[in-house]
């Protein structure tokens, strides 16, 4: 098999967070060689569909939130880049019972003033007058976020894709089969190995598999996401209601308000079986569908009419939840982003724009340091199961 030196870039896996690194890194004049086995627009991994929350007051940890707001002003710097509207400016509400031992209203209103972020904290009398298609009972509470919404994640690719092409990026629709890194860097394919000069590994669900010689704390569990036609969706466009996340039952939920052809969105963040891209149960059983629509009928009764779609996804997680975002300490060129746990799409300019400064040297701008792969020992690493009693974001499908 021929063996290519390449001088430049090989970006492997080309949704939310390649696509962006691969615009970033050729937008600078970098030669950049994209892989992915798929056709940007596929929903076999987790950068598909219309809709992924955008927010700044981050309740799962602080220290996101440099990272939020950086992003927020790269989505409308994407926006102008590639003259599309991406970004819906719907606000989000955070719903949550008073003395909820998850606390969501209470950490991101910490994380709001922690930042200087303004935070409407909302009494259940304040909720059901400021959004009338929510109801809530007198022991609960909420926070909203007005800047903040949600993307277009399937316009959002095929954006970076056309940007990232136009400034000589190229992409090829090949299978990676591994990549080694001792004792230089190879990219290995099926009918060659390349040596380039950095690789960026954004390969969502296939990287507990690609990624499996790197010792990295990663799991893929299955999701299921639904779309409801309203009974009435005069109160449930994104003009006048929000994004929304809400507690119940132990278990978190989220969503968006009624889009053309969609209906109105919803889905569980929390639990799911643990799953590979090959062994997915990719059929929605109806008590999957009953509880996200009993959801509904409880805290959004005018968005409860008849099931229109429903599908599964997959969420990345690591051991404790957050991103792993960055070069291995063995192998400074090997650079990694995996692990999203369910709540990244709205990172992606940012984290594409990091990846894309971790490949060239560039120190960046906002500092990632706290989702480096060097965190996890070799002890952390052979535990892949989330730890237990963390609630973290809202988001994907």
């Amino acid at each position: 098999m021929p063996e290519i030196e390449y001088d430049g870039v090989i970006v492997v896996g080309l949704g939310g967070f390649g696509s962006a690194a691969a615009y970033h890194l050729a937008a600078r004049g970098e030669t950049v060689l994209g892989f992915d086995p798929r056709l940007p627009g596929h929903t076999d991994g987790s950068s598909h569909g219309r809709t992924r929350m955008v927010r700044q007051a981050y309740f799962e940890d602080a220290a996101y939130v440099p990272l939020a707001r950086r992003a927020w002003q790269l989505w409308h710097e994407l926006e102008d880049a590639a003259g599309e509207h991406l970004l819906t400016a719907s606000g989000v509400v955070g719903i949550g019972r008073i003395g909820d031992p998850v606390a969501i209203v209470h950490d991101t209103l910490d994380a709001g003033q922690q930042y200087g972020l303004p935070l409407d904290h909302l009494s259940a009398n304040q909720i059901r007058a400021q959004f009338p298609a929510i109801t809530v009972g007198d022991d609960y509470e909420a926070v909203f976020e007005a800047d903040a919404g949600f993307v277009d994640p399937q316009l959002t690719v095929a954006a970076h894709h056309r940007l990232a092409k136009e400034h000589g990026a190229v992409f090829e629709q090949r299978v990676v089969l591994g990549v080694e890194h001792d004792p230089v860097l190879r990219v290995i394919t099926a009918d060659a190995v390349y040596r380039p000069r950095a690789v960026v590994m954004a390969v969502g669900p296939w990287a507990p598999e690609l990624l499996a010689g790197l010792e990295l704390p990663i799991r893929t569990r299955r999701k299921v996401v639904a779309h409801f036609t309203p009974l009435d969706d005069t109160q449930l466009t994104a003009d006048t209601f929000p994004a929304f996340f809400v507690t119940h039952n132990d278990e978190e939920y989220y969503g968006f308000p009624v889009l053309d052809g969609q209906g109105l969105k919803i889905a569980r963040h929390s639990s799911g079986e643990w799953c590979t891209p090959d062994t997915i149960d990719r059929t929605v059983h109806p008590h999957e569908v009953e509880e996200l629509h009993a959801v509904l009928r409880e805290f959004i009764p005018a968005g409860a009419g008849d099931v229109r779609d429903s599908y599964t996804c997959m969420y990345t997680m690591s051991t404790d939840e957050d991103f792993i975002i960055g070069a291995l300490p063995e192998a400074p060129g090997l650079i990694v982003a995996t692990g999203c746990s369910g709540h990244a799409f709205k990172f992606v300019p940012v984290i594409g724009e990091i990846l894309a400064d971790l490949a060239t040297g560039r120190p960046p701008q906002v500092d990632p340091t706290f989702l480096s792969p060097a965190r996890f020992t070799a002890a952390a690493a052979s535990d892949v199961a989330p730890a237990a009693g963390r609630t973290r974001g809202f988001e994907l499908a």
